[in-house]
């Protein structure tokens, strides 16, 4: 029997008690499906997530040595028990989102959306999506719905990103995520734009049945507010972080997740800013 500790769990993980089957496993990340939603094992460096269990640094190098798609597992008392091996909870501590301290001003924000525009046309010349091949004016239309608050022309357009791509998690999901995490930023009170928001997010939330399965737990979250560590470092590298290193390096860990998946979130973050930005103040920004 292998004993494995978890260091860290989303907020939106049930602790004491539930009973899962492994979805599908992979070296560095075991989804479990657990009451209608996903839970993610993930190995030590891996993003910490609202439904991710984070494991310690002397966990397995690959979770396919523990784990087969179909095994049962049982949490109760700070314990899960699957088919060979123990997670131990205990210790745990329990990730949350922090809030940024303080907001860059325009000018501020500009110069981090001009990095992150840099840094993505850098990244898409190694690894291109179809995003990239068939998806530039698709992007324009859902900036310019998104700029007018047109709902309807929005949510037509929106509806072609889902389940658009291959893999796991396809590119036009991705693609969506990131746009609710910039949208969700950059309400900033305003009524119109709130009631455009709910909308967005009740439409995104209803075709989770059109994609795949991992992909569609992602866009539940989303549509919810709830988002991975990685993408909210990227999302406060834009709105909060003064330090230009730390930002660029907050952009580029989300990059780096996936062949292109952290890529076209951020393509999704970076066109609520561009629908939700003052043209003027893009502009100076470099986009």
């Amino acid at each position: 029997m292998s004993t494995c500790v978890v260091a860290r769990i989303g907020y939106r993980v049930p602790r004491r008690q539930f009973d899962g089957v492994v979805h599908s496993v992979f070296p560095r990340a075991c989804y479990i499906d657990c009451h209608s939603s996903l839970l993610t094992l993930a190995a030590a460096g891996v993003a910490d997530g609202p439904t991710t269990l984070l494991l310690g640094p002397d966990g397995p190098p690959d979770l396919r040595t523990l784990f087969n798609a179909g095994d049962a597992l049982r949490c109760r008392d700070d314990r899960i028990h699957g088919r060979g091996v123990v997670l131990e909870l205990a210790r745990a501590t329990t990730w949350r989102a922090s809030r940024p301290r303080s907001l860059l001003d325009r000018r501020g924000t500009a110069a981090r959306v001009a990095m992150a525009r840099a840094r993505l046309v850098d990244g898409r010349q190694k690894r291109s999506s179809v995003l990239d091949r068939s998806g530039v004016a698709a992007i324009a239309g859902v900036e310019r719905a998104c700029r007018r608050l047109d709902v309807a022309d929005a949510l037509a357009r929106i509806e072609r990103f889902v389940g658009w791509g291959e893999g796991l998690t396809p590119a036009g999901d991705d693609y969506l995520v990131g746009l609710c995490a910039a949208l969700g930023a950059l309400v900033q009170g305003d009524a119109a734009r709130r009631a455009f928001l709910a909308r967005m997010r009740g439409f995104v939330s209803a075709q989770c049945v059109r994609t795949t399965p991992i992909s569609a737990h992602w866009l539940g979250l989303a549509s919810r507010g709830h988002f991975n560590a990685d993408l909210l470092g990227a999302l406060n590298a834009l709105r909060a972080e003064r330090d230009a290193h730390v930002a660029r390096d907050a952009l580029d860990a989300l990059m780096g997740v996936g062949a292109t998946s952290g890529a076209d979130a951020l393509t999704g973050i970076l066109s609520g800013f561009v629908a939700w930005m003052k043209p003027s103040t893009i502009l100076r920004g470099g986009i």
